[in-house]
């Protein structure tokens, strides 16, 4: 499968993510998570091509952000799927993305669904 189409998250979102849910502020993880990555998400799976992520030169990243999100994203469609289509892009820190896939392959199960 090759990348057909991606987010940027500096600028289709935000440089500065927040926190978990909605009610806890601008730009959550739930934010990003359904105004965003889902429809574009599902429409890599229908199309069965790769989703790019890019989550380079934003102030930084929550954990409660990366778990609302991409961690409520691998609840909902199972991990294996999640890796399949999605793709994450982060060239200025390795820990950020090791800790995306870690969110991935193992969500919090505290996260509401």
């Amino acid at each position: 499968m090759k990348i057909e189409n991606k987010i940027v998250i500096l600028t289709d979102f935000t440089d500065s993510p927040g926190a978990r849910y909605r009610e806890d502020g601008d730009f959550s993880g739930q934010e990003f998570l359904e105004d965003i990555l889902l429809d574009k998400f599902n429409d890599a799976v229908a199309g069965n091509y790769i989703l790019l992520v890019d989550v380079d030169s934003v102030w930084g990243y929550p954990s409660s952000f990366i778990s609302g999100s991409f961690g409520k994203l691998s609840i909902e469609k199972g991990a294996e799927l999640v890796l399949k289509h999605l793709e994450i892009k982060s060239d200025n820190s390795k820990t950020r993305y090791q800790e995306i896939i870690s969110e991935i392959k193992h969500p919090r199960s505290d996260v509401r669904v």
